[in-house]
């Protein structure tokens, strides 16, 4: 009898063991993409030129984060940010937010719809010809991603991103 309580003990164990796991993966499959190399590809297939960047991995990251998000900070595992370096002339622009728990990805997601709402107001004062591109924006999520594309071919930049991560 003691055999068999011991067996089932530890089966139950193991069970949870890897449940555990399995749910720790669902909240944290952003850990092994490199955001830099993400960007780069990105960008890249985008065919945009003459980008600036800031991540979560700069020293000035938290106040980045906050002009392309009003999300708490601590939601955040990783973030990067891709724009043109002379925005009087585009209006180009990639974020990707990895946030921790995939629960926070909705709101992640807000919060870029904010931000493209206040780049459109932006530039229907200054630069009305890129307002069109920005109405045009791709806002998405991915698991423990949420995601703004701002491009002449955003659709393109889109299955970058999915190639990317699920590799």
């Amino acid at each position: 009898m003691k055999k068999i309580s011991i067996i089932i003990t530890a089966f139950i164990l193991a069970v949870l063991a890897a449940s555990c796991t399995a749910s720790e993966k669902g909240n944290s499959n952003n850990k092994n993409v490199s955001m830099y190399d993400l960007s780069k590809a990105m960008v890249q297939v985008g065919g945009l030129e003459d980008m600036s960047y800031a991540s979560s991995q700069d020293s000035s990251a938290e106040s980045a984060f906050s002009r392309i998000s009003d999300m708490d900070y601590g939601k955040v595992d990783s973030f990067f940010v891709s724009y043109a370096s002379d925005g009087s002339v585009s209006a180009d622009e990639i974020v990707v937010i990895a946030v921790k728990n995939s629960a926070d990805a909705p709101e992640a997601e807000k919060s870029l719809r904010n931000h493209l709402e206040y780049r459109i107001s932006l530039y229907n004062t200054y630069g009305a010809n890129q307002v069109p591109k920005l109405e045009k924006g791709e806002i998405f999520t991915s698991g423990n991603y949420a995601v703004l594309i701002v491009a002449d071919n955003p659709q393109k930049i889109h299955a970058a991103f999915n190639d990317f991560v699920s590799q």
